[in-house]
Formats: structure tokens, sequence, C-alpha cells
């Protein structure tokens, strides 16, 4: 077991003896271990008792839990209370909003265990009834459940590539080629199905080859005869395979990868005597646009201006520059962390911790900041060719100031401004909070800008074109953070971004040495909104980066 899947099985019982209203100081306990055990940095199912001991929080009662679940992946606890749970409870945990002791009370007083029920009880004026909810936690749970069921089918990048590989493992014995298409050929943050192109000389019997593997199920209704569709192994995202023959087999990746609106404004379907992604281009006269870019918004604008070459990439990086250690709630140490960007070949290291007022993540109090700068000052006395950042990841506090007073702001290289609290705002009140920290002479990059996560939460509503013009006007970078689960700001307004002259940042807001490489994921959606190499942030060298932030 990984430490992830201890840590998510023990957070998983705690939330059910809450759910069922009983151990409440086991659950206290638990969940304090729970929190330490995800910030160790070491391997957890291999720690000896004596070892599990020496981490705050674990005593007799939890390392049995903890030794339980590292070697069966669960324990007699857990399966009980899952036992004694209508399954559907699993279900309401997931809704934002509603903590596990509301879930407990949806069920307990009105009987609800499943999301449908539930958003029924919110649309009919139940849930505001209820003791300690009201109808502005009845309308956001009920737009949260309006927003899984939306997006249920779907998956985030990361997950649909990890999916789609599983997938050509499986097929490639099959078929003499097999390539991924659609939504994920061009990147995209959010993909609804996986579709792949399949090249064989039998099309009518490629179906019986599908069938014939396990953990694909058909779709009879929705196939045809050179095109399977379907599902695999209880995954709910539908999956397309297309059969072709070699002669139309990279015409057809073509035609399936690019959006309709971008196939329009190439004529695709009047073509004749085209055979490739290159040959439709040149059929036309038109510049070559690389799949990513293939969604017919500004494409053949951007083509006029810049070439392919022209855009990011990951050898264009110098460093990054929003990452997070044992300081706050990172798992791998400052050290650990600057020598794997190191090892990466980058020539420059970011810090940027959690700040004070979030407690909830081992935010830095002043005296952490002057040690934290200390071991800094110390660490970059042993290399000549890469340097250590002082950096601040500060919170954007409800009335849009920082979250330090401006002598502790004035010690840092740069600092990161990000929302992390009270994130359920109005146009207005989000806005004004945005603006006033842009405007903040301390400021150098806007965290990611609107909160969203993938697929979980919707982000804040911002006028994203204003946002830019304030970042421009006040020397302010923005984020492109590149983890999977956020991907904000979206790639969409990188166009205008660029148009405005302002800088945006691939940040990996890694929190372990493995999250640093997230940053594969913000060049890969930045090239898909044209992001140009020479307005990359970290793409800049070190001594013009230091002059960017002393610019603030």
């Amino acid at each position: 077991m990984e430490n992830d899947q201890i840590v998510d099985a023990l957070e998983l019982l705690v939330k059910l003896w809450d759910v069922h209203g009983i151990h409440e100081f086991k659950s206290k306990n638990l969940s304090f271990a729970a929190r330490a055990l995800d910030k160790f940095p070491g391997r957890i199912a291999n720690l000896s008792e004596a070892e599990l001991y020496a981490i705050p929080g674990v005593g007799k009662v939890v390392i049995q839990v903890i030794q339980d679940i590292a070697q069966t992946g669960t324990c007699p606890d857990l399966e009980g209370m899952i036992e004694q749970s209508p399954p559907g409870i699993l279900d309401l945990l997931k809704v934002k909003g509603l903590g596990p002791k509301k879930v407990g009370l949806v069920w307990k007083e009105l009987g609800i265990t499943e999301l449908d029920d539930l958003l029924a009880a919110c649309e009919s004026g139940q849930l505001e009834q209820l003791k300690g909810f009201g109808k502005a936690v009845q309308e956001n749970v009920r737009a949260y459940i309006l927003f899984l069921q939306e997006n249920r089918k779907k998956l985030r990048i990361n997950k649909a590539e990890h999916v789609s590989n599983l997938l050509l493992d499986l097929l490639q014995n099959s078929f003499s080629k097999i390539q991924i298409s659609g939504e994920l050929a061009r990147d995209c943050e959010v993909i609804s199905s996986l579709v792949f192109v399949a090249q064989t000389e039998d099309l009518f019997g490629s179906q019986a080859l599908i069938e014939a593997i396990e953990g694909f199920q058909t779709d009879y209704q929705q196939s045809s005869p050179f095109t399977w569709r379907g599902t695999f192994e209880g995954h709910l995202i539908p999956i397309e395979i297309h059969f072709s023959d070699a002669s139309q087999f990279d015409l057809l990746v073509y035609q399936l990868s690019a959006h309709p609106e971008h196939l329009g404004k190439v004529n695709f379907f009047t073509l004749k005597n085209v055979h490739s992604a290159e040959d439709v281009y040149m059929s036309q006269q038109l510049p070559f646009i690389i799949p990513a870019m293939r969604e017919g918004l500004h494409e053949f604008d951007w083509s006029e201006k810049y070439a392919p070459s022209d855009l990011v990439n990951m050898s264009d990086l110098k460093g990054c520059v929003h990452n997070h250690s044992t300081y706050s709630d990172g798992k791998n140490t400052l050290l650990e962390m600057a020598e794997a960007c190191r090892a990466m070949g980058l020539t420059y290291f970011g810090i940027a911790d959690h700040s004070q007022y979030a407690a909830y993540a081992g935010g830095l109090k002043e005296e952490d900041v002057l040690r934290q700068h200390a071991e800094i000052d110390e660490l970059n006395k042993k290399w000549n060719d890469f340097t250590i950042l002082k950096g601040i990841e500060a919170d954007i506090l409800p009335d849009g100031s920082l979250d330090y007073n401006d002598r502790i702001l004035a010690s840092f290289d740069y600092v990161v401004a990000s929302v992390h609290a009270q994130l359920v705002m109005d146009f207005d009140r989000a806005m004004g909070r945005l603006i006033k920290a842009i405007e903040n002479p301390y400021t150098s990059i806007l965290g990611h800008p609107t909160g969203r996560l993938l697929l979980s939460r919707p982000g804040y509503p911002i006028d994203t074109l204003k946002i830019l013009d304030a970042c421009h006007a006040n020397g302010v970078s923005i984020e492109l953070n590149a983890s999977p689960y956020r991907l904000d700001l979206d790639w969409r307004y990188l166009y205008a971004a660029m148009d405005k002259g302002v800088f945006v940042s691939i940040n990996p807001d890694a929190h372990k040495i493995e999250g640093l490489m997230d940053m594969e994921y913000g060049v890969r959606v930045g090239r898909k909104g044209g992001l140009l190499a020479s307005l990359t942030l970290n793409a800049l060298p070190l001594t013009e980066l230091k002059a960017f932030f002393a610019k603030k």
C-alpha cells in the first residue's frame, strides 16, 4: 500500500465514525494521526512499530489500524463501518459543503442515502429545514450535485492518459497499428471520451477482436461496423475505437483528433486526395497547426505572427517557482526538493510554502520564515550552478490583503498570491478581492486565478480579461498552475495574456518530488493555448527573473 492509500483509508474510517456519531475521541485521535502520516516522507508500510510510535498522534490503537491497512488494504473497523453504512453514503461524503456530521444528519433525519434523493431534497426545500443548514448550504449542495452529475463520465488529462495507455497495452496485439486520437490527442484538460484509431485489413472482423478481450463492454446500440463503442471495466467514460485500413489511417487520426470547428476552418470535408495532416494544410496553403491547437479558436490568427518553434517546450524551462516543503504541507524537505530540481537540469528552485493564514496546511509563522530563509542562505553556498529563491504562497484574505505585514513580505524574493479560503464568492466580491491582491506592491504572481479543481470544484466567477489587464498594469505574472487537478489559468485565455504582454508562470505547485513533473502538463496545455517561450516566466534565465521580481 502506498502512503496516499493508507491515509485515504484512515480518513474514510474517521468520516464514517463521524457519520454514525460514534467513537468521537478515537475519531479525533485518528484524524490527527492521519494528518501527520500524510506529511511523512518515508514509506509508511515499511515502518516498524517503534517508528510508527514516533509519529505525532500515533498510539497503540492507531498502529494496529495502520498495520492492518498496510498489509491488506483495509481493517476490521473500516470493514465494519462500510457494512453498516448504505452504499450511497460514500457518494454523499464527496459533496462539498456537507461534512460527515451533516451527512449523518441527512441520513438519520431525512432517510437520504443517494445523491439523486439529496438533489430532490434540495429542490423541494427540505434540506434547508435541517438544523445547521439553511438556504445557502442547500443551494451550494444543489449546485455541487449538478456539477458532479455533469462531469461524472469525464476524466482529467492525467487519469485519461493512464487509462488510455492501459487500453493500448491490451489492444496492440490485436491490430497492426493503434493510436490515441480525440480530445486526449490535443491535450484537453478534461476528457469526455477516449478515442482510438486501429489499423486493420479486416474491418468487419474487428468488433469481435475487441469483444474477445476481457474487460471491454460493448454498447451495441452505438457501435457500427467501422466503430466499436463501449466502456472498460466499470470506467464510466465512453470509449470509441475506429477501424481503418493503412491508406486512410493517418487522415482518420487527424479527422478524429481535431475539433469540428477546426475542421470547418480547413474545409476538411470538401478536400480530395489528402492522406495526412500535412497534406490538409499544404493543399490549402495554410500553416501547419500542431495537434494540441486544433480547436477552431485562435490558432490561425496565432500562426500569422508565430511559428510552432516559438511555443514553449519543457527544455525551455529554467526553473520552477511554486513548490512546497515540509516547512508547510509538503512531503519532502527543502533540500530534497531543490536537489530534485537540480537533477532535472533546472538552474533555480523557488520555494513558496503556505503562509500563516493557512494553518490547516502548516502555514509559516514569522519565526518559520526566518528559519527557512537562514536554511536557504546556507544551502545556496553549496552550488555555483543552482539557486534557491525565497518565495511564499501568501493567502489572499477575504478583503484582498495578504496575510503578512509589509516588513515580512519585503523579505521574500517573490510572492505568489492565492485564494484558499472562503471560495464561495459572487462576481463583485471575487473581482474586488483579486484586483486588490494584484495591486499589492509585493505580489509577484497571481496563483491559480479561478480556484477551480477540475471535475471537483468550479472556479469562482471572474472577468479574466480585466484580471489580465490588472496584472499587466501592475507588473504581475499570472500562474498556469500545472497540477492536472487545476490547470488554472485556463488555456483559452493564454492568447489574451500574450496579446497583453503578461508573463505566464508554469508552476507545478509541487508538494512532493514527483509533483515537479506536473510541469509537463503545464507545458502541454500552455502549448495548446499558444504560449510562447518568450512570455513564460520560468523560461527566463535567473538574472532576468530576478529583474522581473525586482520591478515590484
